[in-house]
């Protein structure tokens, strides 16, 4: 059975120049957005949701690429359709728009199933699929957080999602803070599930 490594030794492994990386590209694509808006805001007000979630897409994969090009446990996929992140021998990434409640959106394609299905290999061989990305709020259209998960399957729930932030650290590079995000937990009407019983007995 496939093991979840937790999001201490993910963010650990990756290192803070992993992480700094997404944290810098993230605020980058915010500028972008802002800037996109004070230049054409007609053209930011017509865009569809799908629209402008591919153009902030293009802006962060652009920004990842240029703050990942040193680091060389980093390779990036850029064909087509098929952009990835891996990172060492151990972990693939695929940049995502994440909801206040850490799901993603993807055409299920056979081949984003498999990416997002984690699955058991052999022992030292384990390939960990990770999300990349940030929060989005779609009242405001606004990038929050920078954002790393972890799931297994496509439709479902982060096993965990951690935002992480960061400033300019003593060195330099980016300092980073992480925070766990807790599970969104079903919301039950009980007083409806109650009534729907009663009904079903004739009470």
């Amino acid at each position: 059975m496939f093991s979840y490594p937790s999001a201490e030794a993910v963010l650990d492994d990756l290192g803070d120049k992993v992480v700094g990386g997404l944290v810098d590209a993230t605020k980058a694509t915010k500028v972008d957005l802002t800037l996109y808006r004070e230049t054409f805001p007609s053209w930011v007000a017509d865009h569809g949701e799908r629209g402008l979630a591919n153009w902030l897409h293009d802006r962060l994969w652009s920004h990842l690429r240029r703050g990942f090009v040193d680091i060389d446990s980093v390779t990036m996929a850029d064909e087509g359709v098929l952009r990835e992140i891996v990172v060492g021998m151990k972990y693939r990434a695929r940049v995502k728009r994440h909801s206040a409640h850490d799901r993603i959106r993807s055409f299920p394609t056979t081949a984003a199933l498999a990416f997002w299905a984690q699955s058991d290999t052999l022992a030292g061989m384990e390939e960990v699929r990770l999300g990349f990305g940030y929060r989005w709020d779609p009242e405001l259209r606004e990038i929050g957080s920078a954002l790393i998960s972890l799931r297994d399957g496509l439709g479902a729930d982060a096993i965990w999602a951690v935002e992480v932030n960061g400033g300019a650290g003593e060195a330099g590079g980016t300092a980073i803070a992480w925070t766990p995000v807790d599970p969104s937990l079903p919301q039950i009407d009980l007083y409806s599930v109650i009534a729907e019983t009663d009904e079903e007995q004739g009470t």
